[in-house]
């Protein structure tokens, strides 16, 4: 069945039912991502770390064209943008609905290449996108306690070896294979499916709907390494616990996911180099700059900067001293460049930091609290535990985990308002995920899932 904007309201309860009777959710938002716009390479480098691609992302840009016009057609446009602003303002709303009630249901929700998904989703249903990584992540975890990027699983052993392409597309062809078992899909009534055989691909619906068998595929197949096997494995298994809460980061060559609940990655980078050059400079100028190192990759920055790795790092030095007296190019290490940045961003905090206490002192503007905690939802469903940081994994012994119910309660606005006393001042980001957090916390089942699985099966690595 299609939900559309005009049988949205009158169908929104079977939207209600179809939430609470879900093992798990598939989303795709259909975005066209960090590809989007004339250059690919002012989104995506190489060499970013999670922190500046969270930036770039976060940062994309909006052209508005301005024209002249006389007063009686600005009137006119003005009331039109009105108009057309309040229809998407209670279209917003009204989906925000669903949206809140996957959020509260704490059910594991999944997408493929998803960074953009929740991004986005986050951004438009509870609060406008923090400023500063590390409080996206918090926040992102209290809103969404478990995601999972089927991309990156398929990218991970066991899996890893056995599958050439990640692609959505290809990934759904390819789990139809030996040795993966394909899930029979029966449709309700009154529910037409979707026909894989038929594609329908970069339709939002039809992607979420064979993400959600992709995920299934998987999951799977992991069953097949228990003792006894296991040919159904539930979003609800402990087995998938590895691949919760890291989202697969796009052409980044060393960095392969975003851990949304530890630290990132930080892979060693000593055989990489950072040049700047003349504008005019072309690829093959580089390659030229550095024909005596032997094989070399580009990772362009801007027009007059690029990050160049090497085969060896031990060439490193060579190559830094190689520029001691060039006037047309200057090349350093990797960790001199981000020192520098470091002490440029160190700099830009102290003459702005009275403002930022300023900003911290400021009460959290109630029109930001979620939508979710405003109403009922939060007094009849609760969120999950969120998951804890570490190595999470299954004995092959071990029998499937289920999750408890919820229970009900209430928090007043008061005890929403309390911080530490002897806390530092927080951003209005931090605070707002510190706010559904004790959330989160009060209303845990006293029996949620415990983490502490002994003997491990699967794990998604530290360094790749």
């Amino acid at each position: 069945m299609e939900i559309i904007r005009s049988n949205f309201k009158s169908n929104l309860h079977k939207v209600y039912q179809a939430i609470e009777e879900a093992d798990f959710f598939a989303i795709d938002g259909e975005f066209s991502g960090i590809s989007d716009g004339p250059s690919v390479s002012a989104l995506t480098n190489g060499f970013d770390t999670p922190e500046e691609r969270y930036q770039k992302l976060k940062k994309k840009e909006r052209y508005i064209v301005i024209s002249k016009v006389d007063e009686e057609e600005r009137k006119r446009r003005e009331q039109q943008k009105h108009a057309k602003e309040q229809e998407e303002l209670n279209d917003a709303v009204g989906f925000s609905r669903v949206i809140h009630a996957i959020a509260n249901s704490g059910k594991l929700v999944i997408g493929h290449n998803m960074l953009l998904d929740v991004m986005h989703t986050v951004h438009q249903f509870y609060c406008p996108l923090p400023a500063d990584l590390s409080e996206f992540k918090e926040m992102t975890t209290c809103v969404f306690p478990r995601l999972l990027d089927t991309k990156l699983m398929a990218s991970t052993q066991p899996f890893k070896d056995i599958i050439n392409n990640t692609s959505l597309a290809e990934l759904e062809k390819r789990l139809k294979e030996t040795p993966f078992s394909p899930p029979k899909v029966e449709s309700a009534e009154g529910f037409p499916s979707y026909d894989t055989a038929s594609e329908q691909l970069h339709e939002a619906g039809y992607d979420a709907y064979i993400t959600g068998l992709c995920f299934i595929s998987m999951a799977n197949y992991l069953g097949s390494f228990l003792s006894p096997p296991k040919i159904h494995v539930s979003a609800r298994s402990k087995l998938i616990e590895p691949f919760f809460n890291k989202l697969f980061l796009m052409r980044v060559m060393d960095i392969p996911y975003l851990n949304l609940e530890g630290p990132d990655l930080q892979p060693k980078r000593d055989h990489v180099l950072h040049v700047t050059f003349p504008k005019e400079w072309k690829t093959s100028d580089l390659y030229q700059l550095f024909s005596a190192f032997g094989n070399i990759q580009i990772s362009w920055i801007d027009d007059t900067s690029a990050f160049v790795s090497l085969s060896q790092p031990e060439q490193v030095k060579i190559a830094v001293n190689t520029s001691k007296y060039a006037e047309s190019y200057r090349i350093q290490t990797y960790a001199e460049y981000m020192g520098k940045k470091q002490e440029e961003k160190q700099i830009k905090r102290k003459w702005t930091e009275d403002g930022w206490k300023e900003a911290d002192s400021k009460r959290l503007n109630p029109q930001c609290i979620p939508y979710a905690l405003q109403n009922h939802y939060y007094r009849n469903n609760s969120f999950t535990a969120p998951s804890t940081v570490g190595k999470r994994n299954l004995s092959p012994s071990q029998e499937e985990a289920g999750l408890e119910d919820g229970v009900s309660g209430e928090i007043s606005d008061a005890e929403l308002e309390q911080t530490d006393s002897c806390a530092e001042p927080l951003s209005e980001g931090r605070k707002k995920a510190k706010k559904l957090k004790r959330m989160k916390k009060e209303l845990s089942p006293a029996g949620s899932i415990s983490m502490n699985s002994p003997a491990t099966l699967f794990e998604v690595p530290d360094t790749w």
